[in-house]
C-alpha cells in the first residue's frame, strides 16, 4: 500500500508510543515506509523512540495538532510524491490497528474524498473518551446538522482522506482545529464524506492533552467553536 502516507503527530508520547507504532505496524497491513511520525516539540524521549524502532520521524517545533500535520505534508509536496491517500492516526495507542484497513478499503471502493472513523457508533473502551469530550462532539455534529444538513455522529481524528481532495482544502489550522477545519471545507466543497465505525481504547500511558484537564479541555471547545463560525462567515470557494 504505498499510495498511502500515515501521518502521526506525537508529543511526549514515551511511555506508549512504541507499543502504539508496534500495534500499527502489525495491525494495520502497512510498511513503515507508510509511517510519517512528527515529533511536535516532545521534551521526551519520544523522537529517539521513533528513531529507533526504524520509522521515518521529522521535527515540528510549534506545539500544535494541526501544525505537525502540515510539516509532513508539506515535506509530502516538496518531496514530490504524488500518494492517493493521507491517513491520519494518534500516537498514544487509542486507535485500533484493524480499522486502519477498514478506512483504506472503504476509500477505495467507495472513491469517498474523505471517510472518517467514528468512535460513536464503535466500541468504545470505558474511560478512553471524557464527559466533555462526548458532550463536544455531539454539539459539534448538532451544529453540522444545523448548517449543513449532513448528520454525522463524531468528529474523530482518525480518518483518511485523497490527497488530491485535501491539496484543494488549503488546510491551515496550527491546533485543535484541524478535524473541524477539515470536515467544514470538505462540506462547503461538495466533497464525499463517509463515516463508518471504529474502534477506540484509552490510550497506553499518560493523559490526553486535549481532555486531560478541564480549562485544557475548554480551550480546545472553543477554538473548535471559534474555527467553525469563522468557516461558515468566510466560506471558502470552490
Amino acid at each position: 500500500m504505498n499510495n498511502v502516507f500515515c501521518i502521526i503527530p506525537a508529543r511526549d508520547e514515551e511511555e506508549g508510543i512504541e507499543r502504539a507504532l508496534t500495534g500499527l505496524l502489525s495491525g494495520s497491513g502497512l510498511s513503515k515506509s507508510n509511517f510519517i511520525v512528527v515529533n511536535n516539540a516532545s521534551k521526551d524521549q519520544t523522537s529517539d523512540i521513533v528513531k529507533q524502532m526504524g520509522f521515518f520521524s521529522m521535527n515540528c517545533h510549534q506545539i500544535g495538532y494541526g501544525s505537525a500535520c502540515l510539516v509532513a505534508l508539506d515535506w509530502i509536496k516538496q518531496s514530490n510524491l504524488q500518494p492517493d491517500y493521507i491517513l491520519f492516526c494518534d500516537a498514544d495507542g487509542s486507535d485500533d490497528p484493524s480499522d486502519i484497513q477498514k478506512l483504506i478499503r472503504v476509500i477505495q471502493e467507495t472513491g469517498a474524498d474523505l471517510v472518517i472513523g467514528s468512535r460513536t457508533i464503535g466500541v468504545v473502551e470505558k474511560g478512553a473518551l471524557s464527559p466533555i469530550q462526548i458532550f463536544g462532539n455531539a454539539l459539534t455534529c448538532f451544529l453540522i446538522l444545523i448548517f449543513f444538513r449532513r448528520k454525522f455522529s463524531d468528529m474523530g481524528p482518525l480518518r483518511i482522506i485523497k490527497y488530491s481532495s485535501i491539496l484543494q482544502l488549503q488546510m491551515e489550522d496550527p491546533t485543535w482545529g484541524w478535524n473541524i477545519e477539515m470536515h467544514v471545507k470538505a462540506l462547503q466543497f461538495g466533497f464525499d464524506i463517509r463515516e463508518i465505525s471504529v474502534n477506540y481504547r484509552k490510550r497506553f500511558a499518560g493523559v490526553s492533552k486535549i481532555s486531560g484537564t478541564l480549562s485544557m479541555s475548554l480551550r480546545v471547545g472553543i477554538k473548535i467553536l471559534y474555527t467553525f463560525f469563522r468557516l461558515l462567515l468566510f466560506r471558502v470557494h470552490r
